[in-house]
């Protein structure tokens, strides 16, 4: 096994997944409102706000997470939870294109600064690189059949369930809350019909 480094001194910084751990403890006297229930997720209030409002919005339309919801999520773990993959694919790109025949064995590597490591592979048919975070979550692959490829972190995967688990409850109660005021609203209607007819 060989352990190497490659240097990153054109990037000051890429993203590691740990902001996501900083971002869901920052909270602010702005982010606390006087809502019913405590937030007891690892998001700022204000995200779970934020949330809660689209799921209202979107059971208003009916609409199950709909466009504007999808791209909110995806705009603040771009930001906050994500490693800066395209960083990474900049950073990484010309290794491949130089790198030596390994002979399809594995050749290890740390990214020097940043908390990735990587292991490649260059044989006949051509050649193959994986990224891991400081987990061990495989952040990125490359093969030269397929080109480029995200994988998912746990710290995404965390962030998807419970943004998806707070819109849900959210979209449930407000659907529930329609439901119910629309029931009520067909009873008053029907007893003054019937008092009508009295």
């Amino acid at each position: 096994m060989i352990m190497r480094s490659i240097g990153t001194e054109r990037f000051s910084s890429i993203n590691p997944h740990t902001t996501y751990k900083k971002a869901s403890t920052e909270t602010s006297k702005a982010d606390k409102s006087g809502s019913e229930k405590k937030n007891t997720s690892s998001l700022p209030d204000r995200v779970v706000n934020k949330i809660k409002e689209m799921a209202q919005d979107g059971a208003a339309k009916s609409v199950y997470m709909g466009k504007d919801y999808i791209s909110f999520i995806n705009s603040y773990k771009k930001q906050h939870v994500s490693p800066d993959r395209s960083k990474l694919i900049r950073l990484l790109t010309p290794t491949l294109l130089t790198a030596k025949y390994t002979n399809g064995l594995p050749f290890f590597f740390r990214l020097i600064g940043l908390p990735f490591t990587g292991k490649m592979c260059v044989g006949a048919t051509g050649s193959s690189m994986f990224i891991y975070d400081e987990n061990g979550d495989e952040v990125l692959s490359y093969s030269t059949e397929s080109g480029w490829k995200e994988g998912q972190t746990r710290a995404e995967a965390q962030f998807y369930g419970e943004t998806t688990a707070i819109y849900y409850k959210a979209y449930k109660a407000a659907r529930e809350e329609m439901k119910a005021n629309s029931t009520q609203n067909y009873d008053m209607g029907a007893s003054s019909t019937f008092n009508a007819r009295a």
